[in-house]
């Protein structure tokens, strides 16, 4: 894109002359026309090592001009400032900058005349974890992630960056851009392309591209949880929330929030579900205490009950065990926009699928939609891994080393032949779906299933064509038990895309 500013001193002091004096001497010359050739559109650096060297040429070329050479993040704000990095026509630049993508500018002005112009190009800023899949995996005692790329693999990437895992058994994992880290050189708030990965036992905030820990368990509260217990962590519709002990906390991702901690603490009396659906709206939550679906938002200090207003059943009270919750998207680009539920009823022992609002907005309206009763004959029913998936209604679920699937529209059941080596355990599945917008040629929709044997494991990654499972066209393996796997991507333009709701 180009961008050119004129500012003729000379021009300026004729306009001024001309309001005492007017003897109709009119010599004017055409402006000068500023032109620049011999720079990229964009380039693409590392952040240490890299040396960036450009000789651009200058037009009219029998002129002086004063040069110099700007850099600026391409999501900066209308007031910040950008970073002068060089004075000279021939830039020859040690780059030295966090990694993201920026704006590069060349700016030039006529000594003559004063007429000043700029390019502007695209820089990007960028190591090999750009894009790739992050395997949130368990091993012994402690948790970390393997990273894969189309060209490597590097395993435990907490441990090479920071000199040890994190805690206790995986949990979860959640990608933001949004979140506003403090940076103590340009004593600003920066936004920071961030990781939360949360163990049973710790928690942090991790660069996207390094790996490095920005923030740990202890930075992370403002107070302390009494019990060093992560249960649990989910996101929001800005927000990212931990249940840890007994309580759920809240850290809003904003830069106008003076904490960048988990700093709201969601009172009521509650022992939330371990599963659960979230996504860019309020989560879906269940009390287990109450039988009721619940939700927890900034604006509110205490856990939320949905209303009973319309629908086939109330749901607060409802008597019912929660067995499954999934999400699907039934419009482009709305990830999780429906949820699907499984619930058992505590008096009869019957099965229900509920059909939800999967991005409820607020607590006035009751999410469940529908209520239809299951055939408590399904092999589904009995599963201890399943995965919804997201483009219809079809759960697929492991039993006896085999993988199933039960459409939910006849309750039928099939095999989907596939299968693994007899001493390879199933221990997690998801679907999981990669569409962003513009980006057409990159999606993908990918029945994850992991397995472990010996202390490694496997994750498969298989196609599902109109809902019917493929041979998997990739096998990442690694050591430990998988918990959670997601593909994470920056793109040339500046976008920063996540298979998870």
């Amino acid at each position: 894109m180009k961008h050119i500013a004129i500012f003729s001193a000379l021009a300026m002091a004729c306009l001024l002359g001309s309001c005492f004096s007017d003897n109709g001497n009119y010599d004017y010359q055409p402006p000068i026309n500023i032109r620049v050739t011999g720079v990229n559109e964009a380039y693409t650096v590392n952040p240490t090592g890299d040396k960036l060297q450009i000789a651009p040429k200058i037009y009219p070329e029998n002129r002086q001009y004063d040069c110099f050479w700007m850099v600026i993040p391409a999501a900066a704000s209308w007031n910040e400032q950008a970073d002068t990095i060089s004075r000279q026509r021939d830039l020859d630049y040690n780059v030295n900058l966090n990694v993201g993508n920026y704006k590069l500018r060349l700016c030039a002005k006529d000594r003559a005349t004063g007429v000043f112009a700029y390019e502007q190009y695209d820089l990007y800023v960028t190591t090999d974890m750009d894009t790739g899949w992050w395997v949130l995996k368990s091993e012994s005692d402690s948790a970390d992630i393997d990273f894969f790329s189309e060209t490597k693999a590097k395993p435990n990437i907490v441990h090479a960056a920071n000199g040890h895992h994190l805690q206790g058994a995986a949990q979860n994992l959640y990608f933001t851009i949004n979140y506003w880290n403090f940076n103590t050189a340009t004593l600003r708030d920066t936004r920071v392309n961030a990781v939360f990965v949360a163990s049973n036992k710790d928690l942090a905030v991790l660069d996207y591209f390094t790996g490095k820990i920005i923030r740990g368990y202890e930075e992370l509260f403002v107070e302390e949880p009494a019990r060093r217990e992560v249960r649990d962590m989910f996101a929001g519709p800005s927000d990212v929330h931990v249940y840890v002990g007994d309580f759920v906390y809240t850290l809003f991702n904003s830069k106008y929030d003076i904490y960048k901690q988990f700093v709201l603490k969601t009172l009521g009396d509650y022992n939330l579900s371990p599963i659960h659906h979230s996504g860019r709206a309020l989560p879906l939550l269940f009390n287990t205490k109450n039988s009721s679906l619940c939700s927890v938002s900034r604006t509110s200090p205490a856990i939320n009950y949905f209303v009973d207003g319309n629908g086939p059943l109330s749901p607060k009270n409802m008597n019912m065990d929660l067995v499954f919750m999934g999400g699907r998207t039934t419009a482009a680009y709305n990830e999780g926009d429906e949820a699907l539920a499984i619930v058992k009823r505590k008096d009869t022992g019957k099965y229900l699928l509920l059909t939800l609002n999967g991005k409820p907005n607020g607590m006035d309206l009751n999410p469940i939609r529908k209520s239809e009763e299951l055939d408590g004959s399904l092999n589904m029913l009995q599963a201890t891994h399943r995965a919804l998936n997201q483009n219809n209604r079809i759960i697929y679920f492991a039993k006896d080393n085999r993988l199933y699937a039960c459409n939910l529209d006849n309750n039928t059941e099939t095999a989907q032949g596939i299968s693994w080596n007899s001493g390879e355990q199933v221990t997690y599945m998801e679907f999981l779906k990669y569409a962003p917008y513009g980006l057409d040629s990159t999606w993908f929709d990918y029945l994850a299933i992991a397995t472990a044997q010996n202390g490694h494991y496997k994750l498969y990654l298989h196609p599902v064509p109109a809902g019917n499972v493929k041979p998997a066209v990739k096998v990442l393996e690694g050591k430990g038990e998988v918990k959670r796997a997601c593909f994470m991507s920056q793109t040339k333009n500046g976008f920063y895309t996540s298979t998870l709701f």
